[in-house]
């Protein structure tokens, strides 16, 4: 199995390097890898921030308080399945906040117009983070622990079987890049951009990102929350960031399955 796990980290960096070089051609021929495109500013439902910031804000105390800041040995299925209920509860309750402030989901990228573009910009985001993020584990490799390892990888290395893979797969590749561009892109990122400039908006809500995401985990995912930013920030789609997040998880996943 480590031959299997061996051969998934070849082909991810692989084609993390093919992206790199199509966007350095990109760069070299049009100047710019991604081309921005101008829309204009939506307002932020004021309790749909208030939820945001109240989440990233308990987020980071559990990570940094001192109670809690032991690592879980493990996590149960039902605790999946309430964090999964939990999840699309609260990202419905955002999309229903932002749209009874707009009247309408789009002027925050909510559009399937043009979806294959928007699905090759995510892919694309998604592969290119790959390199970055497996430099920055190796980098931070000597502080990391077992117990410190993200708790849906370490009940998959307890148990493989189809509920349960069904289950983590509902939670990463689903739940999760539903609800965090919900928060981190959509809402945080656009309301920043309201208050600064973009430069600065996708750095502070990129840190936050990585920050709930814990010490270790957090410093890896940067370059993935440098990588959503802008890519939220250039093309205003909602479903490009989800693809891209959901494709990173994915391939976490299958790395975990192949060590197996």
């Amino acid at each position: 199995m480590a031959n299997a796990q061996a051969a998934i980290v070849v082909v991810m960096v692989a084609i993390s390097a093919a992206v790199w070089w199509l966007w350095w051609r990109r760069w070299r021929r049009f100047g710019e890898v991604c081309p921005s495109q101008s829309f204009p500013p939506t307002p932020i439902n004021i309790v749909a921030l208030v939820l945001t910031i109240t989440y990233v804000w308990l987020s980071l105390i559990a990570v940094v308080s001192p109670e809690v800041r032991e690592p879980a040995k493990t996590i149960s299925l039902s605790a999946v399945q309430a964090a999964c209920a939990t999840r699309f509860v609260m990202a419905g309750l955002l999309c229903g906040l932002l749209a009874f402030e707009s009247r309408s989901l789009r002027g925050f990228g909510f559009t399937f117009d043009h979806w294959r573009r928007q699905v090759s910009d995510g892919l694309e985001t998604a592969h290119a983070s790959f390199l970055p993020v497996l430099v920055l584990l190796l980098a931070t490799s000597y502080w990391r622990q077992p117990a410190e390892k993200n708790l849906l990888l370490r009940l998959l290395e307890q148990d493989s079987g189809l509920l349960t893979l069904a289950w983590v797969l509902i939670a990463a590749v689903i739940c999760a890049p539903l609800l965090e561009e919900l928060l981190f892109r959509v809402v945080l990122l656009g309301w920043l951009k309201t208050k600064t400039s973009s430069t600065h908006a996708i750095g502070i809500s990129s840190i936050a990102f990585a920050m709930v995401h814990g010490p270790l985990d957090g410093a890896a995912l940067m370059p993935l929350a440098l990588l959503l930013g802008s890519l939220y920030d250039r093309r205003h789609s909602y479903l490009a960031v989800v693809i891209a997040h959901a494709f990173f998880n994915l391939w976490n996943i299958a790395l975990t399955m192949a060590a197996r």
